[in-house]
């Protein structure tokens, strides 16, 4: 009989999962002034995000959340959810992220291109916060 978690699990319940599973987070989020899951941004948003590899979509999750680790019971149930609102036309606009309500402010970019871009400057370039 074993009592105490094995080493994996015990990071699991500390840490959080490693393993980034966007079809939950998409099938769990909201959408915010004017968008919907049928919009044209959102998907090019959700094209991009599944295109990216391991390292850019735990960047897109810290970017999000302020933590690069998946929550226990997973992307599906982030708390509060994960929220995408329009903000704006401005294709010079970056994404922006306010990360204790899990909510991406993403323009209206003109093509999907242009989306991919921004969305990786702003990803690549989050910098969180955090004690020294």
């Amino acid at each position: 009989m074993q009592l105490a978690p094995m080493p994996a699990e015990l990071e699991q319940l500390v840490c959080g999962g490693r393993v980034v599973d966007l079809s939950a987070l998409q099938a769990a989020t909201h959408y915010d002034d004017g968008y919907s899951q049928h919009s044209t941004a959102i998907r090019w948003f959700w094209e991009v995000v599944h295109s990216l590899d391991d390292a850019q979509q735990k960047r897109l999750l810290f970017f999000i959340t302020g933590s690069d680790r998946v929550p226990i019971k997973g992307l599906g149930h982030l708390s509060p959810p994960f929220v995408i609102s329009r903000n704006g036309n401005d294709n010079t606009r970056l994404p922006t992220a306010h990360t204790c309500f899990n909510h991406l402010l993403l323009p209206a970019y003109k093509d999907k291109d242009t989306m991919q871009q921004r969305l990786l400057l702003a990803i690549e370039n989050a910098e969180g916060f955090g004690l020294l």
